[in-house]
């Protein structure tokens, strides 16, 4: 039976095949530049952190395991190498910067661990100082490696294996030493341990400071040999890089005391050093440490650190020919801004010594350009001299030809014209108009020596800056910074900036009421964005003001084009055209809103103000009645078009509408009838009938027979306005005709109202209204007999006169007279059926009868008779001609009588003559009774000739000699 092993040691050799496993996986991994898994950190840093130290133990005291760590250290270390070293030659995107570093840092701290752990197990055997120096070191790297990658946990894991080192080392250094190691061998080793030693407790130090631990970091300052410090110019000076690190670490958290004795410590350690052992960074690193050593002695705002620190700045000067150093006149300046009173004038002197003596690179420039920055806080006359120096003498100096430096100087250039104007802005020791002086100053001269604008991103700075105290309450000044804003030098500007200066200069100028410069200022402006809705309602603005019909039109239209989007612009337009003397501008722009209907515009509303602004218009009398009137007439029948729309509100909004609209309709039509064009008045006359065919039937607001009334008197207008048209029309033209057709339609409905207002008042006494209403229905139908003669439908001739045989109280036969007359005469001509006109005769005796029953006009009776003689004259029988000249005898007979007016002298003549010619005619055809009766109507009626008997005489001789000729035929 085999003896049982330990069970203490079973765990330990479990331990160590584990971490070799572990490691020869990882090995493995790197060389063949396989996909790290992502296990792989937490697997090194739980062997770090678990499984060293490694305790002692027969396994770990066997040669092969030792060789095995330390080939494994070794491996392991040289793979971190060169994965920083792959890293620094081509950086992966897909892998972050701060995963590497950390797989590095562990892979790094295992394999100091393996090596130290492999160096344990061999120093049992035998004392190998080589590899105690190696260990040494690497332990040393892999701790500044930790530090520097701020993994502080890892670097103190690594110093508390390092600690073994330094003090075995300790342990061996001689109590004393009088004379120094010479040669190689054993002395070598000593002091290259010491050396590390010495490194040792420096990296204790950086750990100590970056835990915040300043009292552990003081402790091994005093543990470190200064002699150590000393004999090595390399070690003092990264001992004086700590120092001064830890001492900005204090002076980051405002602790002057302790950031004072640390970079005294640091200056003192690189003083007691060779200079010329020193490197080429020592100078740069003496005066970063002085500047640190001075902003702290300054903030302590003691006389005493006063005076150290002009005395430390004469050192530099002095001692190691640093006077032409920026960062020197930079720590001048520091000092005389931390004593009160400040002394501006000296301060002024500082910073032009800096900017004249340093040669400009790109750490110089940001350094002068904080230091005029922190000048402002104390006096901004001094910031902007300085600046305005560094810029007219030295980067303006600098702009050379070649590419690459002329990029460079004009972005220095550009920064510090930015921050001029950044600061001439926010300054409050001058006044607005010396500091718009010095900017124009400025930039003339920035334009004229560089021969070129300010780029894109540096012109929208200065711009921003001066965009923001163009707003100043005095619209003087606010137009000076405009015209700033408008400089040569910000030619590189994008066009909404542009855009937006030009449109504040407008706004400026309209203050001012200089509207010259406001249509300058417009006119500036790219001709793209002069056409934005914002730039073209000032335009609109300045038009107003200048009175610019035309301009105001064009910005109108430009505006309107984009209201479906945005109204805004637009409705600003209909206000401000409504407080200046171009209303009818207004106007155009609610009639804008109305072609784009944007959304969220109620179009009723818009409709109504639209409607009343016109309206205004007519009584204000400012242009032309015809052009006024056809955009009222347009607007109306646009609302009549849109009718719907109002039916979308309540039944209150929609009878309020139709009312609206109807009356307003009905008042301008009878307003307006006889000042505006015929057409204009048929068109409005037609939406007021559509409005009033709209509306509710429900006995509200108007009463059945008032909305009759009202339709009537609108058809009435509209027939007599088209029969106007017709009648001012070239005759027989299309348009007359189409007038004459629609003046018919008109007629037409006149009458259906005219019957159903009869209808509705039928029942009671006749009303005022039915006898208006007689009255026109009289006219309109000799307009449709007018109508019926000119269209030449002679089939509808007979209905036409039958409703005037028909009609009953009418006063105004005697026009309807003539009218017939001339039917008859144009049917007869055109040979009409004569069943068509067959009821003219009729109608003839009753214009006749009625009118001499009115007004007992002889002279129109006679012209009648005359003219209805004269048609029947040719009448196969002839009996109506020969009763019109027996009534005209029996009329002549009361005139002759004294009983009433003479029949006309000329009448009676023409009318006896004749009809005595008649007789003739008779008698020539042998027609002896019809001869004989028409003879002795003419005698008849020449018997009451006013001429002493003188026609009497006259027709009995020729009657005589008629009746000679032609003896036998006629008995006597």
């Amino acid at each position: 039976m085999a003896p049982l092993k330990p069970v203490k040691k079973d765990a330990t050799d479990k331990r160590v095949q584990h971490i070799v496993d572990c490691v020869t996986k990882t090995c493995a991994l790197l060389k063949d530049r396989a996909s790290i898994p992502a296990s792989l950190e937490a697997e090194l840093e739980a062997i770090i952190k678990r499984s060293f130290p490694l305790p002692s133990s027969a396994a770990l005291a066997g040669k092969s395991t030792s060789t095995s760590f330390d080939t494994l250290g070794s491996q392991l270390w040289n793979a971190a190498t060169n994965i920083i070293r792959d890293e620094e030659n081509q950086h992966d995107p897909k892998i972050s910067r701060n995963d590497i570093a950390r797989l590095t840092v562990l892979l790094r701290t295992c394999a100091f661990l393996l090596i130290d752990a492999a160096h344990q197990t061999s120093s049992r055997r035998s004392k190998d100082d080589d590899q105690r120096v190696r260990t040494f070191k690497i332990a040393n790297k892999a701790c500044r490696f930790c530090l520097d990658h701020e993994e502080l946990e890892l670097a103190l894991k690594v110093l508390e294996r390092s600690s073994d080192y330094v003090s075995r080392t300790e342990e061996e250094w001689p109590i004393v030493q009088i004379a120094d190691i010479v040669g190689f061998g054993h002395g070598d080793h000593q002091l290259a341990l010491r050396r590390l030693v010495a490194e040792y407790y420096l990296l204790r130090m950086t750990h100590a400071w970056k835990s915040d631990r300043f009292d552990m970091a003081d402790h091994f300052f005093n543990k470190l040999s200064a002699r150590e410090l000393t004999s090595s110019a390399d070690l003092a000076e990264k001992a004086a890089d700590l120092f001064y690190e830890a001492g900005r670490s204090l002076a980051a958290s405002r602790q002057p005391q302790p950031t004072i004795k640390w970079c005294e410590r640091a200056l003192s350690t690189l003083d007691s050093s060779d200079l010329e052992s020193l490197s080429q960074d020592a100078p740069e690193l003496r005066l970063a440490i002085t500047g640190t050593l001075v902003e702290a002695l300054s903030s302590t705002g003691t006389a005493v650190d006063r005076d150290r620190a002009a005395q430390v700045m004469d050192e530099l000067e002095s001692n190691y020919g640093m006077g032409n150093r920026v960062a020197l006149s930079v720590m001048r300046f520091q000092l005389l801004c931390a004593q009160e009173p400040v002394d501006v004038r000296s301060l002024t002197a500082v910073l032009q010594h800096t900017i004249r003596l340093a040669l400009m690179t790109d750490r110089s420039f940001k350094t002068i350009m904080q230091t005029i920055n922190k000048a402002r806080r104390i006096s901004g006359h001094c910031a902007l001299t300085a600046l305005n120096e560094l810029i007219t003498l030295r980067l303006l100096s600098d702009i050379l030809p070649d590419a690459q430096e002329e990029s460079v100087s004009r972005d220095r250039l550009e920064k510090a014209t930015v921050s001029y104007v950044l600061f001439a802005t926010t300054q409050d020791e001058a006044s607005p108009t010396q500091t718009i002086a010095g900017l124009q100053t400025l930039f003339d001269t920035v334009i004229k020596r560089s021969n070129s604008a300010l780029s894109a991103k540096a012109t929208h700075a200065a711009q921003t800056l001066i965009w923001k105290t163009a707003g100043a309450p005095r619209a003087d000044i606010a137009d000076e910074w405009c015209k700033l804003l408008r400089h040569p030098i910000f030619d590189s500007a994008g066009q909404l900036n542009k855009a937006r200066i030009g449109r504040k200069a407008m706004m400026t100028a309209l203050t001012r009421h200089d509207i010259e410069a406001a249509r300058e200022a417009f006119f500036g402006m790219p001709q793209a964005t002069r056409d934005e809705d914002m730039s073209r309602y000032l335009a609109f603005k300045i038009a107003l003001r200048s009175s610019d019909h035309e301009f105001a039109t064009e910005s109108l239209q430009v505006i309107t084009k984009h209201a479906d989007r945005d109204p805004t612009f637009l409705y600003a337009c209909v206000l401000e055209a409504q407080q200046s003397d171009h209303r009818h501008l207004a106007v155009a722009a609610l009639q804008g809103l109305l072609d784009k209907q944007p959304p969220g515009v109620h179009l009723p509303s818009l409709l109504r103000c639209t409607a009343r602004l016109l309206i205004g218009e007519l009584d204000a009398k400012e242009r032309s009645l015809d052009e006024m009137m056809d955009e009222v007439v347009l607007l109306f029948e646009r609302a009549g078009a849109d009718v719907k729309v109002f039916r979308q509100g309540t039944d209150d909004q929609w009878r309020a509408e139709i009312q609206w609209w109807s009356k307003n309709a009905y008042n301008l039509a009878l307003r307006l009838c006889g000042d505006i064009h015929p057409e204009h008045l048929v068109r409005l006359l037609n939406v007021c009938i559509r409005f009033l065919e709209c509306y509710p039937n429900d006995g509200g607001l108007m009463h059945d027979d008032v909305l009759t009334c009202r339709r009537s008197l609108c058809h009435f207008l509209s027939a007599s306005a088209l029969i106007v048209l017709a009648r001012s029309s070239e005759e027989s033209s299309e348009y007359a005709l189409q007038c004459y057709l629609r003046a018919r339609r008109e007629i037409e409905a006149f009458v259906a109202q005219a019957r159903r207002l009869e209808d509705l008042q039928a029942d009671g006494d006749k009303s005022q209204d039915i006898d208006n209403m007689m009255a026109r229905k009289f006219e309109l139908l000799k307009f449709d007999l007018e109508c019926i003669l000119r269209l030449q439908q002679w089939d509808q001739l007979d209905e036409a006169v039958r409703a005037f045989l028909d009609f009953r109280d009418a006063d105004r036969w005697d026009s309807l007279a003539d009218l017939a007359l001339i039917v008859h005469e144009q049917a007869s001509a055109q040979g009409v059926a004569p069943n068509a006109s067959a009821r003219i005769p009729e109608l003839l005796q009753k214009c006749i009868n009625e009118t001499w029953r009115k007004d007992k006009d002889i002279a129109k009776m006679s012209r009648w008779l005359r003219l209805t003689f004269t048609i029947h004259l040719q009448d196969d029988d002839g009996d109506l001609a020969l009763k019109i000249v027996q009534q005209a005898a029996s009329i002549a007979e009361k005139g002759y009588d004294g009983n009433a007016d003479a029949y006309p002298q000329d009448e009676l003549e023409w009318l006896a003559t004749m009809a005595f010619n008649k007789a003739v005619d008779a008698l020539s055809l042998r027609d002896a009774p019809a001869s004989a009766t028409w003879i002795d109507a003419a005698m008849e009626l020449a018997r009451y000739s006013d001429d002493n008997g003188a026609l009497h005489a006259n027709l009995t001789n020729r009657r005589r000699e008629a009746e000679g000729r032609m003896k036998g035929v006629i008995r006597p």
